[in-house]
């Protein structure tokens, strides 16, 4: 199955008092590009949490954002800074002796102080404690966010699918003219060579021999045949088991494009040069939504 890189997963996983919320969002991108928002003192998580998403998506931007809730309740104490408590206080009484200043601290005033006082955990580190709780509620949201790519990855594969059959219709018209294109560049030179045949100090035995030679180079046969393989290529794909074909498939896109430009160069026929304008209308509804796939 295909998969978009467009999705959206959410889990939540409870314990105790304490639940874990993961969402997980992603869109199109061209490698794998994860990151992971959660609470400060979870940031040893993150290294985890990426290694979930290395295992089951291999390209995107993937945003993950961890919320625990109701930490408060798991044990959490207030702990003293003596050490910049102690500092502070003594440059305040170098100032005030140096300065000369009547300076009387308040309790009030040592709680607006950074970092005097600080919440500390009791008991054995939660974040160890809680990460079955975080890995469960990732793992949900990762099988909902698979979920949703697959999905959105299957009506991708669908409509491009009805649009490489539809190419593939068009190479073939485009081939079955392709020798009418050479009859009628054929006969545009045969008019230019009589026209040009009367004039004095032209040689008719080379004007033939160019004229055959520019005849050969509009053949787009070649062209038309590495098309179809191409084109064979993107069902082959489309028809496979592998989810990850989205580089390959463009690369298919831009060589079959490479060979619609050189047909259309070569073109002497209205019809084909009519073919192949729709045949790049197609391609080009492809490659745009080729973009989103993993």
């Amino acid at each position: 199955m295909w998969m978009s890189m467009t999705g959206f997963g959410r889990g939540d996983h409870h314990g105790g008092d304490v639940s874990v919320v993961a969402e997980i969002r992603s869109v199109n991108h061209r490698f794998l590009d994860i990151h992971v928002r959660c609470p400060a003192k979870f940031l040893s998580w993150e290294m985890r949490v990426r290694s979930m998403v290395r295992q089951v998506l291999k390209r995107g931007k993937v945003d993950v954002f961890l919320n625990i809730r109701e930490w408060g309740k798991a044990g959490t104490a207030v702990r003293v800074n003596h050490g910049l408590l102690s500092s502070f206080l003594a440059e305040a009484n170098r100032v005030r002796e140096e300065y000369a200043l009547s300076m009387d601290l308040s309790f009030r005033d040592l709680l607006g102080i950074p970092d005097v006082f600080v919440f500390a955990p009791e008991g054995n580190d939660p974040v160890e404690e809680l990460w079955a709780i975080g890995e469960g509620a990732v793992r949900d949201a990762l099988s909902m966010l698979v979920g949703s790519r697959r999905e959105e990855g299957e009506r991708l594969r669908d409509g491009m699918e009805r649009a490489v059959g539809k190419l593939s219709a068009l190479a073939e018209e485009i081939s079955v003219l392709a020798e009418g294109n050479k009859e009628l560049a054929r006969a545009r030179f045969r008019e230019r060579i009589e026209a040009l045949s009367g004039e004095a100090g032209i040689d008719p035995a080379r004007v033939q021999q160019e004229a055959a030679f520019l005849i050969d180079r509009l053949d787009i046969s070649e062209e038309c045949d590495r098309l179809r393989s191409h084109l064979s290529g993107m069902l082959g794909l489309m028809a496979g088991g592998d989810e990850a074909v989205g580089k390959r498939f463009d690369f298919l896109v831009q060589e079959a494009f490479r060979e619609l430009n050189t047909t259309s160069s070569k073109a002497a026929h209205a019809g084909i040069s009519e073919r192949v304008v729709v045949a790049k209308t197609e391609l080009e509804k492809i490659r745009e939504q080729i973009q989103n796939v993993e």
